[in-house]
């Protein structure tokens, strides 16, 4: 009897030495291990550094999340989940398909991580709501002028576009031009900015001259990428015209700039005691 409960002592201790050997920072005393810092860093391509102050970040948010008492409905989980397909002329089967082939997530792990992400929009939304008020004419009219290059853009991109019915053949494709693969059909084009989608649009401009954008589903099945030929000179658009865009990218400064406050000052606050890092 003595020699089982000296036995059950021993592995309750080295048991418990190996949970606090794994932890590498405490953050209002819930943990962050040498694991978590290791796979961010790799991951996210990551410095150590900016590893811990994202994962701090993250703890304080969900902390946050678990004090507000926000929570995120499976009603409300499946409207983003069809309005996702929506956005991307897919069914949801089509969907859950194509993020399983590119990302290779599960249905579930889709949703979770779905789900996670909708409870921090809605956090931003409760914190920065309160903290923040709307531009007036004149602060837009100003902003517009400092940040011109914002509100221009090109009024047609010449492009070729790629597609294949196989993401791992457009793939070979796009990393060697000069392969001849017959299951990668190609077609010259000329976009006009007005006539395609603003998600498009905005990738189109984001994509340098002579590079490939990332692969996209094509609605129709299969995947494409838009090759980047080039693109008419960018046109400044008329401050009536993009109006509410500027509205929107003030607030979407200034949220980020009231959201990074709030958590700075969030971390100064809390307990947070650092333990011990993983050798660089």
């Amino acid at each position: 009897m003595q020699k089982t409960a000296l036995l059950f002592i021993l592995f309750t201790v080295a048991l418990y030495a190996r949970m606090v050997d794994g932890v590498a920072i405490l953050v209002k005393e819930e943990p962050i291990t040498l694991y978590a810092i290791t796979q961010k860093m790799q991951e996210g391509g990551m410095t150590q550094a900016q590893a811990v102050d994202a994962l701090i970040r993250e703890k304080l948010e969900s902390q946050e999340i678990a004090q507000r008492e926000l929570s995120v409905s499976e009603t409300e989980l499946q409207e983003r989940v069809a309005q996702i397909a929506q956005q991307n002329n897919m069914t949801t089967a089509q969907l859950f398909d194509a993020v399983w082939k590119t990302e290779h997530l599960s249905r579930s792990a889709f949703e979770a991580k779905l789900k996670q992400s909708m409870l921090t929009q809605k956090l931003y939304s409760a914190v920065a709501m309160a903290n923040m008020e709307e531009p007036g004419e004149e602060e837009m009219r100003e902003y517009y002028r400092l940040h011109s290059e914002k509100f221009s853009h090109p009024e047609t991109f010449d492009v070729t576009v790629y597609h294949a019915s196989a993401q791992g053949a457009l793939k070979r494709k796009m990393e060697n031009p000069m392969l001849m693969l017959p299951e990668v059909t190609m077609q010259e084009a000329s976009l006009p900015y007005a006539k395609i989608e603003p998600q498009l649009a905005a990738l189109l401009i984001k994509t340098e001259i002579g590079a490939y954008t990332p692969m996209l589903s094509d609605p129709k099945g299969g995947f494409v990428s838009f090759y980047i030929r080039n693109k008419s000179l960018p046109v400044m658009q008329p401050f009536e015209t993009v109006k509410m865009q500027v509205q929107e990218e003030m607030m979407a400064d200034a949220r980020e700039q009231t959201l990074k406050d709030y958590f700075n000052r969030a971390r100064l606050n809390a307990e947070i005691t650092v333990i011990r890092l993983p050798n660089p």
